[in-house]
């Protein structure tokens, strides 16, 4: 199960969090430390809302701010290393590089153990935070689908562009994500749905 979606601007000018979406983060931190998450635009947040106070819900939003910062200096530490190793192997690699890939476990005071599957692409990186157990190859196929499919609504990606194009973002992860489900999706299905997104993104 993926506990969170995110993407983050990795660039040297302003580097932080410009996309999130939480799904069974909130389930998670409750087994994990008896607290709970609001969770925006998702089913839990309509269960857990009425149950508790303005109050408790931003303190459990404050919660998951910090939390996906304290992700954000994990996975730019990450692409780091990544660098620092493919330059010791020889490999040809720029300061800035088009596309990096990775993974690393995570474990945080705020969430469970989990398992970060990140992919940068120019300035922008794309985060999944799923269970420990999750299949961290389809993790990493379905960033790829994500990101091929935002670079087909978006000529230029970065992270101004992304949060210009929020709604188009937003329809995207819900194709590719289904209720925080990591799925292998049916082209046919993704044929017609990017023919819609062509009109949102018109």
């Amino acid at each position: 199960m993926v506990l969170a979606f995110l993407i983050l601007s990795v660039s040297e000018k302003a580097s932080g969090v410009i996309h999130s979406t939480a799904y069974s983060l909130n389930r998670a931190r409750t087994s994990h430390s008896d607290a709970s998450n609001t969770v925006r635009d998702e089913p839990d947040e309509l269960e857990d809302g009425g149950h508790r106070g303005p109050s408790e819900m931003n303190e459990d939003h404050k919660a998951q701010c910090d939390l996906f910062k304290r992700v954000h200096q994990h996975v730019v530490e990450d692409m780091k290393s990544a660098l620092h190793h493919s330059s010791i192997a020889g490999a040809e690699a720029s300061l800035h590089p088009i596309e990096k890939k990775g993974a690393f476990f995570l474990n945080d005071a705020d969430s469970p153990e989990s398992i970060v599957v990140w992919h940068s692409f120019g300035d922008c990186c794309f985060v999944l935070m799923c269970d420990s157990d999750e299949n961290v190859s389809l993790g990493g196929q379905i960033l790829r689908q994500i990101i091929h499919s935002i670079s087909c609504h978006v000529v230029f990606v970065t992270p101004s562009e992304l949060l210009a194009k929020a709604g188009l973002v937003h329809a995207i992860v819900k194709l590719y994500l289904p209720a925080g489900k990591l799925l292998f999706v049916n082209q046919n299905v993704v044929k017609q749905y990017e023919q819609l997104l062509q009109r949102v993104a018109a």
